[in-house]
């Protein structure tokens, strides 16, 4: 943005209106209806809907609906020889620019969890496996066959899991000689998911809330091109990264 300390009052509301013209276009196309419609009454439909950017419409509805009445003053407003006495401080023109570039430009999952994912196969043995979990604090690990086709993840979990039904049958497991094949690899619920690259962290976010509402306890998601799980992996997001997620939707 240009230097904003150079701003007479007059570019100062030609800036302000222009980004605020960004936001209310924007939620004309995502809501994609015919007819003018009063901007709070967007608000409140984006809000109450499942769009992209629900959650963080949702999450920031009085702010804009400031935006909204700073934008009724200026342009409806008292005036005095054609000029409006609401002009908007140099901090509203910057919080109205970062609102409209996340509003109309959210960030991609990669832009923030791209990152080299460690996987293994259902032929590896634990023995393997399990120093790199406590390395590495691993929790969740997508498991392959030996023709690449995703069977799964291998998780704490459902190690945990496992060693409680050995122990309440009484069974016994030899752990040096155990693979991971022999761990099942799914729950009665399913607490992963495959996402497209193309996703947005406003509906990751969602998800993740969607989840809690739902108890699906959803614990980790893996990006792929196009959310093919057999594609290769190119990130992921876990629950535990719901800090990095909050302060991306916090403007």
């Amino acid at each position: 943005m240009e230097s904003k300390e150079m701003l007479s009052n007059e570019e100062g509301i030609i800036s302000f209106l222009a980004y605020f013209n960004e936001i209310d276009k924007h939620f004309d196309k995502i809501l994609n209806e015919e007819g003018f419609s009063p901007y709070n009454e967007k608000l409140k439909k984006i809000a109450e809907g499942n769009f992209s950017i629900t959650s963080f419409v949702r999450k920031h509805i009085y702010q804009l609906k400031n935006f909204g009445e700073l934008r009724n003053f200026i342009t409806h407003g008292i005036k005095s020889n054609g000029e409006t006495f609401a002009t908007p401080t140099l901090a509203a023109i910057e919080k109205v620019r970062i609102y409209a570039e996340k509003i109309t430009k959210p960030a991609k999952v990669l832009e923030l969890f791209r990152k080299k994912v460690f996987q293994a196969k259902t032929s590896d043995p634990l023995k393997n496996i399990l120093p790199e979990m406590k390395k590495y604090g691993y929790t969740n690990i997508p498991i392959y066959d030996e023709r690449g086709h995703f069977e799964g993840i291998l998780s704490d979990a459902r190690l945990l899991y496992r060693l409680s039904d050995l122990l309440i049958n009484e069974d016994y497991i030899n752990l040096w000689l155990t693979k991971v094949e022999h761990i099942p690899l799914e729950f009665g619920w399913k607490d992963y998911l495959f996402i497209s690259k193309q996703m947005s962290i406003f509906e990751v976010n969602e998800l993740f809330t969607q989840s809690k509402k739902s108890w699906e306890r959803l614990s980790v998601l893996f990006i792929t091109e196009t959310g093919n799980p057999d594609e290769e992996l190119q990130g992921m997001i876990s629950a535990g990264d719901a800090n990095i997620i909050d302060e991306y939707l916090i403007v």
